[in-house]
């Protein structure tokens, strides 16, 4: 199985998104797209690692653009998301190749970060880092 750990915030959204959602930023749907090609093109699975997996109606939200195969679980704020991401991966044994797509930087450095920015959120760029990537074969 190939998963991408997906953050919303800096990743499909960016300071210049004007769509809200429940008061605060949403999703821009450009960014969007780019993710749905990265999952079009590897046919990994969608695992949300942002903080909307902790709030259902910015969760449902996030459902509505992308569909999701599972969320990190929430270490309550005791670990950084990459402790968050290794417990996902600790239970899933079948995974054959990940990537994360984030713009912070709370990971461990041998995890697979295919980092974006707030200025800009996802870029073509970044998405075909991330698609070379996850096709190949580990």
């Amino acid at each position: 199985m190939i998963v991408l750990f997906l953050d919303i915030d800096g990743v499909v959204n960016c300071k210049t998104t004007i769509e809200r959602v429940n008061g605060v930023v949403g999703i821009e749907l450009s960014k969007m797209e780019i993710v749905k090609q990265i999952v079009a093109q590897t046919r990994c699975k969608v695992v949300l690692s942002s903080s909307w997996r902790l709030y259902k109606p910015d969760l449902e939200h996030v459902g509505r653009y992308l569909k999701l195969y599972d969320v990190t679980p929430d270490l309550h704020g005791k670990t950084d998301r990459g402790c968050e991401i290794n417990a996902w991966l600790d239970k899933h044994p079948k995974v054959t190749n990940y990537a994360i797509l984030d713009d912070n930087s709370d990971f461990h450095k041998d995890q697979r970060l295919f980092k974006t920015s707030w200025e800009t959120g996802i870029t073509k760029e970044v998405a075909d880092a991330v698609i070379k990537h996850l096709q190949k074969t580990t």
